[in-house]
């Protein structure tokens, strides 16, 4: 079984905690893009933990963990996650594998990243983790790799050549020394992607994405998206492998959020807005930045659900919205005189109004009205909830 798991809006829909709980059924979890800047929260009821890199596998029930070549690796941040899972759970550390030919994150992309941002005629909110430039410098063909640092004068070589065409002053031999030492300690864990593949391509695998379909570098709301492609149409690559899926489940919450700048139709301003960040502790698992809130956009979700070619949902959050006497959804829009419900391309739509439609609210997720609300959002996607997260925690979810 090849089951892949992506996020239908904006990222943050809680793609760790169903990724965690689905795992229970797969040999391994394969991260296949982004970097350090797409956080999953995991709460096992006993500890939380929040992956930055690391895969979000049921670690108690000792599943398998491949961080693929298409994601980029910030060195100080994997070391850190291993040192946690390690010191939670003994051996935890042994069921991971890396690719060697995954790019590596260097502390100047950093400041090239602010640079670069700051540069712009306007900002388009990005972490300033250096993962853009990562995934630059890949396309550019002088971005480091893993198995680069094995060398350490062909590493260094690398380095001094990125300072010449990006025409910064640097200590290369010290960024090195640093790189280095970070390596050293996770060198046992590294394979190469051919290996990783021929262990692991007749087994059960969990496709883990990252963010979600609106910051797809491809069909998001360029250019306000991430760097790679977080739908599953970057698992092949990611992945380094032709991959046949026989599902995708797409995760999406109860209502919309989204961090940084751009388009975002339904988001709500002032106390409303506010109300909501509150109850759903909507704060970057990364970053801490207060994320925007808004309600559920089934015009953005069709279109999504166009493109990731999913095949069954699973709705988070939806007990957030518990005790609300009234809750809008998005379902159509207005633009230039015309209202329409299905949109071709996210070309204008920071020129939209959002057309309402009001669902009774509920008090717990056991009532009628919650029942309407979800078999009414079945009806307007065409397509079934597969699971509903009922809480936080890994074990809080229902499979309809």
């Amino acid at each position: 079984m090849k089951t892949a798991v992506v996020g239908l809006q904006w990222g943050d829909e809680g793609k760790g905690k169903i990724v965690t709980y689905l795992s229970r059924n797969y040999d391994c979890v394969v991260r296949y893009s982004g970097g350090s800047n797409a956080g999953h929260t995991v709460d096992y009821g006993d500890f939380k933990i929040v992956h930055h890199l690391l895969p979000s596998a049921d670690l108690k029930k000792q599943k398998m963990m491949y961080i693929g070549p298409g994601v980029v690796v910030d060195l100080d941040v994997l070391t850190e996650e291993i040192e946690q899972i390690d010191q939670l759970l003994p051996h935890a550390r042994s069921l991971l594998r890396i690719s060697r030919q995954a790019h590596v994150v260097l502390p100047i992309y950093k400041m090239l990243d602010e640079k670069i941002d700051g540069s712009r005629l306007s900002a388009i909110g990005t972490t300033r983790r250096g993962i853009g430039l990562s995934y630059a410098n890949r396309a550019l063909r002088c971005g480091l790799r893993l198995q680069d640092l094995e060398n350490p004068s062909r590493a260094k070589n690398f380095i001094e050549e990125l300072a010449g065409i990006w025409q910064i002053k640097i200590d290369a031999q010290e960024i090195l020394h640093e790189l280095l030492a970070k390596y050293e300690s996770i060198q046992d864990l590294l394979i190469d992607s051919t290996n990783a593949v021929r262990n692991l391509k007749d087994k059960d695998l969990l496709f883990e994405g990252t963010q979600g379909v609106l910051l797809d570098v491809d069909v998001g709301t360029y250019p306000y998206v991430t760097s790679t492609n977080c739908s599953s149409t970057g698992i092949q690559s990611g992945f380094a492998y032709p991959v046949k899926l026989d599902q995708i489940l797409g995760v999406m919450k109860a209502y919309t959020t989204r961090v940084g700048e751009g388009p975002f139709p339904t988001e709500l301003t002032g106390e409303e807005g506010e109300k909501l960040r509150r109850l759903g502790g909507e704060y970057g698992a990364t970053t801490g930045r207060p994320r925007r809130c808004g309600w559920l956009d089934l015009v953005l979700l069709r279109y999504v659900l166009e493109l990731s070619g999913c095949t069954s949902l699973i709705l988070t959050k939806a007990d957030i919205l518990s005790g609300y006497e009234k809750i809008p959804v998005c379902v159509a829009y207005k633009i230039r005189g015309r209202v329409i419900d299905k949109l071709d391309n996210l070309e204008f739509v920071d020129q939209v109004e959002p057309v309402y439609e009001l669902f009774d609210g509920w008090k717990s997720l056991q009532s009628v009205e919650f029942e309407r609300f979800v078999a009414k959002i079945e009806k307007e996607i065409g397509m079934r909830f597969s699971h509903i997260s009922t809480g936080p925690r890994v074990d809080e979810i229902i499979e309809i």
